[in-house]
């Protein structure tokens, strides 16, 4: 998780604060050198603690999640992580082109809520259903199925079994896809108030340049009526001179 960031950042602070102490230690005190490593490694751990706590209570408030929350999902992703791998080596055991796109797709869509998750925690609560039972379905599935269809001399019944099996993986991967969308639902919901805020924004843009296009309308059709009077006048007079 990027969270993990927040480990970097309180070494970043500790490193500088446990040289400072030991040389400290070294020029004031004039002790043993062990006893100046030991002042040094206690200031660095007295500088990362809360150092590591301010910037991980950070990263979780902005995200909206509790530490508690966080640790759950971590473990989950531990969980999936490893289940995501069983789900890779399963493609030296692929004997048909159909197949092998049918897994590389269920794989493509699993990496992708991983990562997503990964990346961003809360959208854990989204897709508990992957976590809990949908991952689990899909790497137990494909393995049995795989091991079977290798197998030589299958009868009837098997091969219509294992018709069957690969019919419920594709119902499977809809499954997945189904995960995918309600993970991004909130994500698409932005994107809407993003896409209203822009047509906003050139509405207000475009409403000055109107009025001034009606001003100079109204301003050319106020120069004409000032000029026409002018014109008969100078007929008349051409008239009276005649």
């Amino acid at each position: 998780m990027k969270y993990n960031i927040s480990h970097w950042f309180a070494s970043m602070v500790s490193i500088p604060v446990a040289i400072v102490a030991g040389l400290a230690s070294m020029i004031a005190f004039d002790i043993h050198l062990v006893y100046d490593m030991l002042i040094a490694a206690g200031g660095f751990f007295a500088a990362y603690f809360p150092s590591q706590s301010y910037s991980m209570k950070s990263h979780l408030r902005e995200m909206g999640i509790t530490k508690s929350e966080y640790k759950y999902v971590k473990t989950k992703l531990g969980e999936a992580k490893e289940k995501i791998r069983r789900l890779r080596k399963n493609y030296k055991n692929v004997r048909t082109l159909k197949d092998a796109k049918l897994i590389y797709d269920i794989n493509r869509i699993v990496r992708t809520i991983y990562t997503s998750v990964e990346d961003n925690p809360k959208l854990f609560f989204g897709v508990q259903q992957f976590f809990h039972s949908n991952l689990d379905s899909a790497v137990n599935t494909i393995e049995q199925y795989l091991y079977l269809y290798k197998m030589p001399g299958k009868s009837k019944e098997e091969k219509v079994k294992l018709h069957e099996t690969r019919i419920s993986l594709l119902e499977l991967k809809r499954t997945l896809q189904s995960n995918l969308s309600a993970m991004n639902r909130s994500t698409y919901h932005s994107l809407d108030v993003e896409k209203e805020v822009i047509k906003l924004n050139r509405k207000r843009s475009e409403g000055p340049l109107r009025l001034d296009n009606e001003l100079e309308k109204q301003k050319v059709n106020m120069d004409k009526k000032e000029k026409e009077p002018v014109k008969a006048d100078r007929g008349e007079k051409n008239e009276g001179r005649k």
